[in-house]
């Protein structure tokens, strides 16, 4: 199923999650190790579709995207607007949320860091169809358990990223 909004995704979600169906999500399919492959069958959600840049915060230096954005046209237009996104895990034409699901790293990170340094926030639907956004804008956001920073890495395992706020 390709989705085009986190409202398409929630009902998706719910509806497979009510009938006991697996979901898998879909980005590029750049990744070398299998993770969106569905197999235990069920329903695959495509985000490729979901890919705009949302907009920049100039004041707080992040950018909001949508899970289906390439990395190499978020590093491109990061430019134009005289900023830098530095995470490069090697594959220019990933999606940024198969970044976030995996904290993809590669050779710009023994000097930049990985892409988990790089999330502020992230909104994402829960099994149930429930969406939330976890973490902010601003440097400083440390009140309670950072769910951003599992779910940053956890590979779909318990949401679907649909919108990233990177700094």
């Amino acid at each position: 199923v390709d989705a085009l909004s986190a409202e398409e995704v929630a009902g998706i979600v719910k509806v497979c999650y009510e009938h006991n169906i697996p979901v898998t999500t879909r980005g590029a399919g750049t990744g070398l190790v299998g993770g969106c492959t569905p197999i235990c069958g069920g329903v695959v959600i495509c985000t490729t579709k979901m890919k705009q840049i949302l907009g920049y915060d100039t004041d707080n230096f992040v950018v909001r995207v949508q899970p289906g954005v390439l990395l190499n046209d978020l590093a491109e237009d990061a430019l134009k607007q005289g900023l830098l996104y530095p995470p490069d895990p090697g594959e220019k034409f990933a999606t940024l949320g198969g970044n976030v699901s995996t904290n993809a790293g590669g050779m710009r990170a023994v000097k930049y860091g990985v892409t988990r340094d790089y999330v502020r926030a992230l909104e994402v639907v829960l099994p149930s169809g429930e969406i939330l956004t976890l973490g902010g804008e601003t440097v400083k956001n440390s009140s309670g358990l950072s769910l951003k920073d599992v779910v940053v890495g956890s590979e779909g395992t318990l949401c679907v990223i649909t919108k990233a706020t990177l700094k």
